[in-house]
């Protein structure tokens, strides 16, 4: 009995490994939507759990999106001493009513593929943050799916496209040292 255990164990665990696709845990519900976890901003966040990203749990509806894009900026009198961070917090509207999150929910319920022997480009990407409120004012940091590379699928970003941005509020952040050039 023991060995047929072990051996369903081992045999489920070797399949989980070998999937082509997976999907993170669901988001934990938050009292907030917090920006300051944005990429290079804050990442001594006082709440780790703010920092963990989710897949939308099953019966989240929101009812806002928010998009929190990190940037720097550099001034000329400061351009060797500090790049200050900025966040741009966008609240985002479905199609003509608020609620209507029909095509970003399904892109977001795309699941994200494993890297098998896949040759990557080099390159950065800054996938903002994406916020949902649900009617009650709980908030998830929502991760989008990757593709083998690490890199965010085209269907979230699509779907972001086609809503309509309601409010734009511009947060500053820290001033992120530089070295002087050599």
């Amino acid at each position: 009995m023991a060995q047929a255990v072990i051996a369903a164990t081992a045999a489920v665990l070797l399949l989980t490994a070998c999937t082509p696709h997976y999907q993170p845990e669901p988001a934990a519900l938050q009292d907030t939507v917090d920006c300051s976890t944005a990429v290079g901003w804050n990442t001594d966040a006082p709440n780790p759990a703010l920092q963990q990203k989710g897949r939308v749990p099953k019966g989240f509806i929101p009812v806002d999106a928010v998009l929190c894009t990190w940037s720097q900026q550099v001034s000329a009198s400061t351009a060797t001493t500090a790049a200050k961070a900025i966040v741009t917090r966008e609240h985002l509207a479905g199609d003509y009513t608020a609620g209507d999150y029909t095509a970003l929910l399904a892109a977001l319920a795309e699941p994200s593929d494993r890297a098998h022997n896949v040759s990557c480009l080099d390159y950065a990407e800054l996938v903002p943050e994406l916020w949902l409120v649900n009617a009650a004012g709980k908030a998830i940091n929502v991760q989008w799916p990757l593709d083998g590379c690490e890199n965010s699928k085209p269907d979230t970003a699509k779907a972001l496209a086609g809503l309509t941005v309601t409010e734009t509020t511009i947060l500053p952040g820290k001033a992120t040292p530089m070295k002087a050039p050599q």
